[in-house]
C-alpha cells in the first residue's frame, strides 16, 4: 500500500512539473481562435474602394484592431452629434490622442492625411453645421474603414 502511495505521489509531482514547465516543453500547440473583433456588415464596393488604401497603410495587426475599434465607435457616435466641422475635428483629435496614447504617432506615413481627406471628401473644408446626410456618410465611411481594417490578417 505504501508503494502505491509513493507511485501516486510521484505521478502527481510529474504532472505538476509538466504543468509548470509546459511553456518550455511546449507539449500543447499554441492555437489562437479565429474570432472577429467586430461585427460589421460588408460596406458597398464604392466605400471599400475609398477606404481600402487607408486600411492598407496600417500594417501592424494590433494597430489594425485598435483603429478598427476606434473607427467603428466614431461611426456609431457621429450620427448623434449636433456639431460644426471644427468641433468634429476637435473631437477626433482629442479622442484619438486619448484612445491611442501616442502609440501610432508618426508610425504610418500619410495615415493622418488620408483620414482627413476621407472626412473632407464628405464635408468639405469650410466650417459649417454638419447635416444629417453628412453625418450618415461619415458614419458609412468610418464603418467601411473599420471593416477594411479587420479584413487584414
Amino acid at each position: 500500500m505504501e508503494k502505491f502511495l509513493k507511485i501516486k505521489n510521484l505521478i502527481a509531482l510529474i504532472l505538476i512539473g509538466i504543468a509548470l514547465y509546459e511553456p518550455i516543453i511546449n507539449i500543447l500547440p499554441n492555437v489562437k481562435p479565429d474570432v472577429a473583433i467586430l461585427n460589421i456588415d460588408r460596406p458597398t464596393d464604392a466605400t471599400i474602394e475609398l477606404v481600402e488604401p487607408i486600411a492598407n497603410i496600417v500594417t501592424d495587426p494590433n494597430d489594425c484592431a485598435k483603429l478598427a475599434i476606434y473607427s467603428q465607435e466614431f461611426a456609431n457616435r457621429v450620427k448623434k452629434y449636433d456639431i460644426e466641422l471644427q468641433q468634429l475635428n476637435d473631437i477626433l483629435s482629442l479622442s484619438a490622442k486619448e484612445f491611442f496614447q501616442g502609440s501610432m504617432n508618426d508610425k504610418y506615413k500619410d495615415l493622418d492625411t488620408k483620414i482627413v481627406e476621407l472626412i473632407t471628401s464628405v464635408v468639405g473644408e469650410d466650417n459649417h453645421q454638419l447635416t444629417i446626410e453628412e453625418k450618415d456618410k461619415l458614419s458609412e465611411r468610418f464603418l467601411g474603414l473599420a471593416w477594411a481594417l479587420i479584413q487584414r490578417k
